[in-house]
């Protein structure tokens, strides 16, 4: 922590002007320091860190209004500004488009304070992704980030149409919902359908290769196949448009969850 010592004959000369100036330049020194130290923190622990850092959350809200915040100051026909990610959050090059920010984004639910401190996190989750189009990952990211939300996407689905049905009893439900988990389905790689050569301007589909999972009982394919036929119904038609050809490849290695009922998993030979 910085202090100003007042009471200097100094000091009492200063004018207001100046006196902000020297505010500013201390808390930018602050500023500086602490991401010094948090820079510092995070080399010291990338060696037994693999996996890349997460993005961290800032409220959707927020998030939305500070997005388009940065992309009106970018897209705007006179003085554009924008964040350089080759700097850092605190350079004097990118205070100004920071202070812009919080001017245009703060309001009673969030305060100057709360908003500047989202927009360090957006700008750092901005120059870890610039990072990684510069490393060619982030095309990578993508499709991890896709395949997790079909999953996610597939067993709310089934999740949903087991628990609005009516043809089944309050036990077949409590017992179905056991296995409508992301851990209960089939892996899945990607590929490319070729187009047909009598029509060569048709792009090539993406398609799903869908690896079963060997352990799985008969019992469980049954009720998550009854529970895929309910949700199908129950698709809007672009929604059926938009599903994506899928045939089975080989079986998955993956092995059956520790809290997979008995009923569900049945022995391999």
């Amino acid at each position: 922590m910085i202090y100003i010592l007042g009471g200097s004959p100094a000091s009492a000369g200063l004018d207001t002007t100046c006196q902000e100036k020297i505010l500013s330049s201390l808390q930018s020194l602050q500023d500086q320091i602490a991401e010094l130290r948090s820079s510092t923190a995070t080399s010291s622990t990338a060696a037994t860190a693999p996996e890349p850092p997460k993005e961290k959350r800032i409220a959707k809200e927020l998030s939305s209004a500070i997005h388009s915040t940065v992309k009106h100051l970018r897209d705007q026909t006179e003085n554009a500004m924008e964040w350089n990610t080759s700097l850092s959050f605190t350079d004097i090059a990118n205070r100004r488009v920071t202070d812009e920010v919080v001017t245009a984004c703060q309001s009673d639910k969030f305060p100057a304070a709360v908003v500047r401190k989202a927009a360090r996190i957006y700008f750092a989750n901005l120059k870890r992704r610039s990072k990684m189009v510069l490393a060619g990952k982030l095309d990578e990211s993508k499709k991890r980030q896709r395949k997790v939300q079909r999953k996610h996407n597939k067993a709310h689905s089934r999740m949903n149409a087991c628990t609005t049905s009516t043809a089944i009893t309050a036990e077949e439900k409590n017992e179905a919902t056991k296995i409508l988990t992301v851990d209960f389905m089939s892996s899945e790689e990607t590929g490319q359908e070729t187009a047909g050569s009598d029509n060569e301007r048709v792009p090539p589909a993406t398609i799903f290769k869908l690896r079963p999972l060997p352990w799985r009982s008969d019992r469980a394919n049954s009720i998550i196949a009854s529970m895929d036929r309910k949700a199908q119904r129950r698709s809007s038609d672009r929604a059926k448009e938009m599903c994506r050809k899928r045939y089975n490849g080989d079986p998955s290695t993956r092995q059956p969850p520790p809290s997979a009922p008995a009923w569900a998993v049945k022995e391999l030979s």
